[in-house]
């Protein structure tokens, strides 16, 4: 039996045989440190990331169904009386052809991108009801579909349902009723299903659009299965109708890859997030506006000179001020009045711890500090006439 040794006993051992400078007793590893797992790609490492990748792959995809197709007409159009059955693997209309065997190659390769997708949106935190979990659905109907491309299994199972029906509830031959039946029960539930994807892919848009078209490309391929669309010929309405099946594929595998290329950005943060600056925010409604008003400081209001119309408004207030002891005359006390007011403007010395009742000083119309200047160069007057 196989001897199994643990990293670490490897690189000691390693270690002893690089510093010995011989062999050593023991397993020693045949391979490269590379090939560790935490040295190995992951499976959302192989997502294509580029744009210049994706876009490659899409055309290569497209590519691939123009080859077919060529390969097509040109067997079909070969003047062969015999060696026509070895050549059905190259008939799109054939079982087993080189069509359907990149039809499921395409829905297999959109399998696992339906894989990767629920392995990383499994992740996200704000999906509270889960719904990443219809990634595994969309994962199981792929398979499905990979399956049923390759061996044809949608006659096999509008057989079954036909006859479980019963006959006289079926109409025409049997074989139109099999297609009906199997075209109408994957058109409820894949429909069904594509209709989920969609709301969950709209992140992505290059993803939305593809996935529509791949819907509207098996709409076309199931009128032409019925007959409801027409060709002229055989050639062309085989053709016409391989193309726009294998261009659904194509088209629903870039929807899948384009999703997980989305959403293995968004994880790893290297989205861009457009932000509008011209945009903005609603004013709340029910909030009270508050008022911001600028109070000014008191070394301001002091220093601030007051309009010369106040200060002479002042002057001939109805209660005059007294200067001296004896009374002068009616021009004295204007005249006074005007120097004192002149004096005030310039002179910083009042009284501020004076609480008395100044508004017999100027009226309202001066302001507290000025009031108290007038009020202080009047006592100042007084003292010096007594």
């Amino acid at each position: 039996m196989d001897e199994i040794a643990s990293p670490n006993e490897d690189e000691n051992s390693e270690a002893a045989l690089d510093a010995a400078g011989g062999s050593s007793k023991g397993p020693v590893r045949a391979y490269s440190p590379a090939v560790l797992t935490d040295r190995q790609p992951r499976v959302a490492d192989l997502v294509p990331t580029r744009p210049l990748l994706v876009v490659f792959l899409i055309l290569l995809g497209v590519t691939g169904v123009a080859a077919i197709e060529t390969i097509h007409i040109h067997t079909v159009t070969l003047p062969l009386r015999e060696g026509a059955a070895q050549l059905a693997a190259l008939n799109v209309r054939e079982r087993g052809s080189l069509a359907s065997w990149y039809s499921s190659v395409l829905l297999a390769g959109a399998t696992a991108a339906a894989l990767v997708v629920f392995g990383i949106r499994s992740h996200r935190v704000d999906d509270y009801r889960g719904r990443y979990r219809i990634w595994l659905w969309a994962a199981a109907a792929l398979a499905w579909l990979s399956l049923d491309a390759a061996t044809g299994l949608h006659d096999a199972l509008g057989l079954a349902i036909a006859t479980l029906a019963g006959k006289q509830v079926l109409t025409g031959t049997l074989a139109a009723s099999c297609l009906i039946t199997w075209l109408a029960l994957y058109g409820l539930v894949l429909g069904a299903l594509t209709i989920r994807l969609a709301i969950e892919v709209w992140p992505s848009l290059a993803s939305f659009a593809a996935l529509l078209i791949a819907a509207l490309l098996y709409f076309v391929s199931g009128l032409m299965r019925i007959e409801m669309l027409s060709a002229a010929t055989p050639l062309i309405a085989a053709v016409a109708d391989s193309t726009v099946t294998l261009l659904a594929h194509v088209s629903l595998a870039a929807a899948i890859g384009l999703f997980a290329r989305h959403v293995y950005l968004d994880a790893q943060g290297r989205l861009k997030v457009h932000i509008d600056p011209d945009k903005k925010r609603p004013k709340p409604k029910n909030r009270s506006k508050l008022k911001v008003v600028k109070q000014e400081k008191p070394e301001q209001q002091d220093n601030r000179e007051p309009a010369k119309p106040a200060v002479a408004a002042a002057a001939k207030s109805s209660d005059p001020i007294r200067f001296g002891a004896s009374g002068n005359s009616a021009s004295g006390p204007a005249k006074s009045g005007a120097t004192l007011s002149k004096a005030a403007l310039s002179s910083g010395d009042y009284d501020d711890d004076s609480d008395e009742d100044d508004d017999d000083y100027g009226g309202e119309r001066l302001s507290k500090s000025e009031r108290r200047r007038l009020k202080k160069l009047a006592r100042n007057q007084q003292r010096r006439a007594a």
